[in-house]
């Protein structure tokens, strides 16, 4: 719990900024191996910027081209005026919670997540109601157990993020649809960090929130580019809102970033151009699909770790059988094996682990042989 009104370490982050410029094997990173120059020449064009392009500053909420090739993404009549670019989704989270959440607030929350909005709405001193996604049911939302809790609390607001981060789960279209009518019933707010939308492989349809309720001025949606498009260097996100919440949320915006990179603007804008978008999010596809089979084959004979397969994202959950110390696991691993994977802890996930699975086939298949061969040795004492 917070104490003299300090905002909450943010376990998962700090695991991975200590560590990660030193592992020798990276398995604690949750998005797609991220594009080279030259693949991204490859897809855009070269040059990737002119000659002549200046290096100034951008537009503060992102350029208008940029912000009306974000509403292409969507299956809704969105406009430019309900967008707002952000530095990386982790700002658009940032925004979203300070302007949308104050103290006392009934809000409803899922785990196990990433605890981003846990930790700044605990911050903020609303009062948290939390749905868990329970191994049992392979961590998939109880839909019924959300929905009664929607209808008991009649909170300000209901945030999940869809897909899941660390399970890899997500509510399909009309799952999400039956919890929408829900909120709307009782006068509520869905707001959905959808930053792994586009990579979902499972076999039921994915659907934004902003395509099924936004008209109705309860939805927000937040997203980016750094886990499906495998771009996190751009540090590019964004938020889907009405336009009165957006310009809120832009006003606070000048305490923050003020602007994205003029850079970082112009290149995703060319990466969401149609052909540009098409091969991008197809070679995330490929990636992950090829990285699934591999996952599945290797894990036919482990006996000591249990995986839960994911159905989207660029990352899977594993259960150390009988064993709860996933940090003291995860601590050896690193040390003593320079291996990264993050601790289930860090999402208050106790005997599990988080592992990235977004490198590419032939590194992942590698990486993933070791990872499960040096766990075994662990696990063996």
């Amino acid at each position: 719990m917070i104490k003299n009104n300090e905002l909450r370490e943010f376990a998962l982050e700090r695991w991975q900024s200590l560590r990660e410029t030193k592992a020798k094997i990276l398995l604690s990173e949750s998005g797609v191996e991220p594009l080279s120059i030259r693949e991204l020449k490859e897809i855009i064009g070269d040059p990737i910027l002119e000659d002549d392009f200046t290096i100034g500053y951008g537009w503060t909420q992102g350029s208008i081209k940029l912000r009306e090739a974000i509403t292409e993404i969507y299956q809704s009549k969105i406009t430019k005026e309900n967008v707002l670019v952000t530095h990386g989704s982790v700002e658009a989270n940032l925004l979203v919670a300070i302007s949308q959440v104050k103290r006392g607030d009934k809000i409803i929350l899922e785990k196990p997540n990433y605890m981003q909005i846990h930790g700044l709405t605990e911050w903020i001193k609303a009062k948290q109601y939390i749905i868990w996604r329970k191994s049992e049911n392979h961590f998939k939302i109880d839909l019924n157990e959300l929905i009664n809790l929607i209808r008991k609390v009649k909170p300000k607001a209901v945030f999940l993020t869809n897909p899941n981060n660390p399970t890899g789960q997500y509510l399909n279209e009309k799952e999400l649809e039956e919890v929408y009518q829900e909120v709307d019933r009782v006068n509520s707010k869905i707001i959905i960090d959808e930053v792994y939308m586009g990579t979902e492989y499972g076999d039921e349809k994915f659907r934004s929130i902003v395509e099924i309720g936004f008209e109705n001025n309860n939805v927000i949606a937040t997203s980016g580019f750094s886990k499906a498009y495998g771009l996190p260097g751009l540090r590019i996100g964004w938020i889907i809102a009405p336009e009165k919440e957006i310009i809120k949320m832009w006003s606070l915006k000048d305490y923050t970033t003020i602007a994205p990179s003029k850079i970082s603007d112009e290149i995703a804008y060319k990466c969401l151009q149609p052909n540009s978008r098409r091969k991008i999010m197809e070679r995330t596809m490929k990636i992950l699909k090829e990285n699934l089979k591999i996952l599945l084959e290797t894990f036919k004979n482990v006996r000591k770790i249990k995986l839960y397969k994911p159905n989207a994202g660029a990352i899977f959950l594993i259960e150390f059988i009988d064993r709860k110390n996933d940090l003291e696991i995860c601590e050896k691993l690193f040390n003593d094996y320079g291996i990264l994977i993050c601790p289930g802890s860090t999402f208050e996930l106790n005997g599990f682990a988080r592992v990235g699975m977004g490198q590419k086939p032939e590194v992942f298949k590698e990486n993933l042989k070791i990872l499960i061969e040096t766990l075994d040795k662990i696990l063996e004492n």
